[in-house]
């Protein structure tokens, strides 16, 4: 697995759009800068999903949100205290 920070409409879950009370308000709130991480397993859990790219190739691949920050800032000094890159 890997982690990167990206900037997104942030969704928790992989249900359609508007079915999840907790999507449909960070849908409203716009983008936002967010740490994911990339889910390579066969488990059986449904995960949202994105398409990167990877060494010039569109990949889809599903992915965990695991935080969401406040602000470009925020954004910029969690990335530089552990070494992400920033979108």
């Amino acid at each position: 697995m890997s982690d990167k920070i990206v900037k997104m409409v942030p969704f928790h879950c992989a249900r359609p759009r508007g079915a999840c009370k907790k999507c449909a308000q960070l849908a409203e709130e716009g983008e936002k800068y967010c740490l994911i991480t990339f889910q390579y397993s066969a488990e059986e859990i449904s995960r949202p999903m994105i398409t990167i790219e990877i060494n010039g190739e569109e990949v889809l691949c599903e992915y965990e949100l695991k935080k969401i920050f406040k602000d470009e800032s925020e954004a910029k000094e969690y990335a530089s205290e552990n070494s992400y890159k920033m979108p």
